[in-house]
């Protein structure tokens, strides 16, 4: 049977049993309006349904919609189908990897800059000093003469004392009569700073390499300024007839 609220009008469809033959109280589900309902009154309400009415009923108690004019069905259309379902989560799954993917990128490129100047700063800093101690050499070892032992480890000749005798040229020559042998050199010095000037130690020496006759230059000047060069000159009266080379060096 079919029962109508009498505030909303809303219909429930129920069973003839559940009223009896005595009728029955009964309450509105929608806006709980209760009213009494008798036998004569709910089988009047289900002679007033259309049919087709009561067929779209398929519960005893769901309530019995009427479709207006101004109503629009709802279609399959107004609904999201299974593969747009689908592809939207797709989509959304790969903008997450593209961008985990991003972030994932950024965190390398990251970590390759810091590795990077982890090395470019002391490489950097190695090449600078490389090329500071190379043009400064010289310096270097008459503050450290140990470090001329480094240099020499790199294949690089300094003078400890920062100084440099030239290859001499040694000549005879007869001066009143007697040979002499005249030696022409100079002195460089090789840093930038003044230099003490020592003794120049000359030797003759025979073809087994043992020396003859020995002897010593004191230079005109007892100091060279940086980058300067002094020349002298000695002689040596009546050399050995046996000398094949003149060797040279400061005296310590």
């Amino acid at each position: 049977m079919i029962l109508t609220c009498p505030k909303c009008s809303t219909r429930y469809l129920t069973k003839d049993e559940a009223i009896g033959p005595n009728g029955r109280t009964v309450r509105c589900a929608k806006c709980e309006t209760t009213w009494f309902v008798s036998e004569d009154e709910a089988s009047s309400d289900v002679n007033s349904v259309d049919p087709d009415a009561l067929a779209l009923a398929d519960n005893q108690r769901d309530p019995i919609v009427e479709i207006g004019a101004d109503d629009k069905p709802l279609t399959h259309d107004t609904k999201t189908s299974p593969d747009k379902t689908a592809s939207m989560s797709a989509a959304m799954a790969g903008a997450h990897v593209s961008l985990r993917d991003k972030v994932d990128a950024e965190k390398l490129n990251r970590r390759r800059r810091v590795i990077f100047w982890i090395w470019a700063v002391p490489m950097g800093l190695l090449f600078i000093a490389a090329i500071l101690g190379f043009l400064f050499k010289q310096d270097i070892v008459n503050r450290l003469p140990e470090a001329a032992s480094v240099y020499k480890g790199l294949g690089i000749t300094v003078k400890e004392a920062g100084l440099e005798i030239e290859n001499p040229i040694a000549k005879t020559a007869l001066i009143d009569g007697d040979t002499v042998l005249v030696v022409n050199s100079a002195v460089k010095n090789l840093s930038s700073q003044t230099q003490d000037l020592p003794l120049v130690e000359l030797t003759l020496r025979n073809g087994s390499d043992e020396p003859l006759v020995q002897w010593y230059v004191e230079l005109e000047q007892t100091k060279l300024g940086g980058k300067d060069r002094l020349e002298f000159a000695t002689q040596y009266p009546n050399p050995p007839i046996d000398m094949v080379k003149l060797t040279y060096k400061f005296a310590k």
